[in-house]
């Protein structure tokens, strides 16, 4: 076999730029002249683009591809070890993603339009889940951490509801001037609250380096939600306690 790099592009199904950045990397370098002085691509070359191709099917960058088609003492068997847990991780994060899109289309369906800053807050609120849980984990046991952030799908879509709800909730009641004291704020916050199964005060309060490591969280919401929010639920405690 002996092909131009013209021809030899069409038989591999890639193109002649793809093939001259090849050669200007000295990855894949034609070895032969045909009587015309162009350069030729035989079986060799045949051989070595598929195996540069395999390589990049495994998520290797081309200096690494480079690196290891010309040392064959390297060990293939660890470097397949290597890249089966990067893929299988890079699997895990859009497995992650497509499962947060799904959840952030469910409440689109159920609520109709968002607006583009709440689709971002619920999606990070989602996506910084596990996040959270690592957190929670160091102060709660197993099963109230569960609670708080589920995994199930179901107690999961009830999660996304309560946090828009709560997102709406405030946003609204902001906007029509009521008082955190409010017995409209306080009669809504209390149907919201009895459907979270851990008291929210208990979990701000329980320890101060634990509301410093959520503070973050709450620093996606605009100041005004978070400042209205905590002190309508600082009196709804209040209240039950008195």
């Amino acid at each position: 076999m002996e092909l131009t790099i013209g021809k030899f592009a069409s038989a591999v199904n890639t193109t002649i730029r793809t093939l001259r950045h090849y050669e200007q990397l000295e990855l894949l370098v034609p070895g032969k002249r045909n009587e015309f002085n162009q350069k030729i691509y035989t079986r060799d070359e045949l051989k070595r683009f598929y195996n540069i191709q395999l390589l990049k099917s495994l998520n290797l960058p081309l200096d690494e591809i480079k690196q290891r088609l010309e040392e064959p003492e390297y060990s293939f068997s660890d470097m397949l070890e290597v890249q089966e847990a990067m893929l299988l991780d890079k699997r895990d994060r859009i497995n992650e993603s497509l499962d947060m899109i799904t959840r952030i289309k469910n409440l689109i369906h159920e609520a109709g339009d968002l607006t583009t800053e709440d689709l971002m807050l619920l999606m990070n609120a989602i996506r910084l889940e596990e996040d959270q849980r690592v957190i929670l984990n160091q102060y709660f046991s197993a099963n109230t951490v569960d609670t708080i952030i589920p995994k199930g799908k179901a107690q999961q879509s009830e999660l996304d509801r309560l946090n828009r709800r709560l997102l709406s909730f405030f946003r609204a009641a902001i906007q029509n001037e009521l008082t955190p004291e409010s017995h409209e704020v306080q009669r809504e916050l209390k149907g919201l609250l009895e459907r979270v199964p851990v008291s929210i005060d208990k979990l701000s309060n329980s320890n101060q380096y634990l509301e410093q490591k959520l503070d973050i969280y709450k620093s996606l919401l605009s100041v005004d939600v978070v400042e209205f929010a905590g002190q309508a639920i600082q009196v709804f405690y209040k209240k039950g306690n008195e």
